[in-house]
């Protein structure tokens, strides 16, 4: 008697199929998750606001390395001492820099004061807030023991102030900007004579010869945006048209951005309008919430930040873990439904492949 299914004459024509089916949705899922999370990373974009102008910003890095093998901290090395080798590239003399960089380990917040080898100090503190409370300080620059720098952490805050002498580089690296525990970090930043221990004994010449001239935003392509010295700014995943995004986690791995607030009509380094009127609807993800205005920048760290103070001596960061989550959506790139969507048709071209035969 004749198989009237067509299929194996052995008997083992549902399994086999089965097998085909299967290897075709395991090999089109490992090829969605691996492309799919490179390309989040690769989009990913930040706004920086400040005041009413919005400026977007993506991470310098490529993925491959750590941000600590980025900034390249050195202590007693012939070249320069107790300063960032990594980063001799873009360094600017008395000029202090902020930029996110993307790493083998995640995405961070990076700051960078000054210049190798030139002979100006300065004085410079931090008040940030709003960082993840699973982040964790990558980079201390300075580390080492008995030095002149603070570096004060809470779960989501830190307070750091930096002492320069001259002819050295300071700064610090906080990795976990992938987080889902955040939309907005604060960073208030103060320069010179209002800073408190404004002149430094160890300078050499006199105090107008050790300032920090300029603040700066950092992008990948290289180019910089000059911020107030005297204002906070606001760091934030998202687009200054979109407005503010904030990460979900969709699985153990990946994040996805959702947005949360939206800012109207701005472009990079222009005007940016906030809608301050809040929306009634049950589906915050899906209708945008208002953006607080950028007008209220006396807020500082120490009001935001929550949790007990710890002060790190020079020997240890502190932090609770690291964060190697990539965005799989909306700013941040594609997420999972292309290779879904390919998974799908490859399994039905697997099953038509099997009924012919």
């Amino acid at each position: 008697m004749s198989d009237e299914t067509g299929g194996d004459t052995n008997g083992h024509g549902p399994s086999r199929l089965a097998g085909i089916v299967l290897a075709v949705v395991v090999v089109a899922g490992a090829l969605a998750g691996g492309p799919g999370t490179v390309a989040a990373q690769e989009n990913a974009t930040f706004i920086v606001q400040q005041g009413d102008t919005c400026t977007e910003v993506t991470p310098l890095g490529d993925g491959t390395q750590s941000v600590e093998s980025f900034y390249g901290y050195e202590v007693l090395n012939d070249t320069a001492n107790y300063s960032s080798l990594g980063t001799t590239d873009i360094q600017e003399n008395q000029v202090s820099q902020l930029f996110v960089y993307r790493g083998s380990d995640g995405l961070s917040l990076v700051f960078l004061h000054d210049k190798i080898d030139d002979p100006g100090g300065f004085v410079a503190t931090a008040d940030i807030s709003g960082l993840p409370s699973d982040g964790e300080w990558a980079v201390e620059d300075d580390n080492y023991t008995d030095r002149d720098d603070t570096f004060e952490y809470t779960d989501t805050g830190a307070h750091i102030e930096w002492n320069s002498n001259g002819e050295r580089t300071d700064g610090a690296a906080f990795r976990g900007l992938g987080s889902g525990d955040y939309s907005t970090v604060t960073v208030d930043m103060k320069f010179n004579d209002v800073v408190e221990r404004y002149p430094f004994d160890e300078w050499s010449g006199s105090p107008s010869d050790n300032e920090i001239e300029r603040w700066v935003v950092r992008s990948a392509g290289g180019e910089t945006t000059e911020l107030d010295m005297s204002s906070p700014v606001k760091i934030s995943p998202g687009t200054c048209s979109g407005g503010v995004s904030t990460f979900t986690a969709t699985n153990g791995t990946n994040t996805s951005a959702t947005d949360t607030s939206a800012t109207d009509g701005s472009t990079t380094g222009q005007s940016a309008t906030a809608d301050t009127s809040a929306t009634d609807s049950p589906t915050p993800t899906d209708t945008p919430t208002a953006t607080p205005t950028e007008g209220e920048s006396g807020d500082t760290a120490a009001d935001e930040s929550d949790g007990e103070e710890t002060t790190t001596d020079g020997g240890g960061l502190v932090g609770t873990g690291e964060s190697t989550e990539t965005d799989s959506s909306g700013a941040f790139g594609p997420g999972f439904g292309t290779g879904a969507a390919v998974a799908a048709v490859l399994a039905l071209a697997a099953i038509a492949l099997a009924r012919r035969r």
